[in-house]
């Protein structure tokens, strides 16, 4: 049985929710939270919303169930970030499971180690399920890094509480180079720096949960520890408001075999793997990334941050 509490995060996406919680089901947590944001009233969401609420009544090992279904539905942002806050009124740490990720049990052992190990070096600030080219220069049995990727991942109480959500020094972050100091090369540092500026107003406005944790995990000189193979089977949409499914890197199937993890070869220090980290950036920084920074760069070059405003109210206007 998993140690860790796992917290399962849904809305109305049923059939993607099915999977996930059939994973959980082999699982068989010892402590469950069943988190459940509201559906809209908006076609069948009702109806479906309900159903996945139903699925309580199967769960038939022995097993701590908490439920947190809300009243009203909630946007998004506030909805995921609610759910982790509920958690750890009472936990200390926790696995977060979205409705599009599906667990393997190796999944599972692999947090349950990690938590343990790493409970009380706040150098790691998560623990990932996610190794999407199956890189791994090192040859160790898990990896530290500078990345956030959190398709299945479990953290601390005192990590998750330590971010400012409020107050995330975003500015004050990019001008103080950090970045170039986190990184194999200066293209990776101006990529992120370029990134969280780009989210800036974004990140303020919705206090973005998966990129604000992030950062504060970076303004703390910390990392986090990452399976040496892919241990999630990514179903989603990359988003609950898409309509149509996103081809990216990110909807791979796991592939470590077998349902324990099994850790053997450990790395010494506990420091991000710089090569590992420049091999997940080259993966990510795709060809379309790198034409949409040098059109974003040319025309704030060109025309000022006012005209970079500009540019991006008329694509939003033209997009409606």
């Amino acid at each position: 049985m998993v140690k860790t509490a796992v917290l399962f995060e849904t809305f109305v996406r049923v059939d993607l929710a099915r999977k996930v919680f059939d994973a959980i089901k082999v699982a068989q947590p010892q402590k469950l939270y069943f988190y459940s944001n509201k559906g809209r009233d908006k076609g069948d969401e009702i109806e479906r919303n309900n159903v996945i609420r139903s699925w309580i009544n199967e769960i038939n090992w022995n097993c701590e169930l908490h439920t947190f279904f809300r009243d009203e539905c909630v946007d998004v942002y506030t909805s995921l970030r609610g759910a982790v806050d509920w958690v750890f009124e009472t936990e200390n740490s926790v696995i977060v499971l979205e409705d599009d990720v599906v667990p393997s049990l190796a999944f599972f052992d692999f947090c349950d180690q990690m938590i343990e190990k790493f409970k009380n070096d706040r150098r790691v600030w998560h623990v990932s399920g996610d190794n999407f080219g199956n890189n791994n220069p090192s040859g160790y049995d898990y990896i530290f890094s500078r990345y956030h990727w959190m398709y299945g991942w479990a953290t601390w109480k005192d990590r998750w509480q330590s971010v400012p959500w409020d107050n995330p020094q975003i500015e004050e972050f990019i001008k103080s180079k950090i970045y170039r100091q986190l990184y194999k090369t200066k293209k990776q540092a101006r990529y992120q720096e370029d990134e969280i500026s780009r989210l800036r107003d974004f990140l303020f406005q919705t206090q973005c949960w998966d990129y604000l944790f992030g950062l504060a995990a970076d303004q703390n000189n910390s990392c986090g520890v990452f399976p040496k193979q892919h241990l999630i089977t990514n179903i989603g949409l990359s988003g609950t408001h898409h309509k149509k499914p996103i081809k990216t890197f990110v909807n791979n199937e796991a592939s470590y075999k077998g349902n324990r993890y099994i850790i053997e070869k450990e790395p010494p220090f506990v420091f991000a793997d710089i090569e590992y980290d420049y091999l997940c950036f080259k993966m990510r920084f795709t060809f379309r990334s790198r034409i949409r920074l040098f059109i974003r760069n040319l025309i704030l070059k060109i025309f000022g941050k006012n005209g970079l405003e500009k540019v991006k109210n008329i694509i939003h206007s033209l997009q409606k």
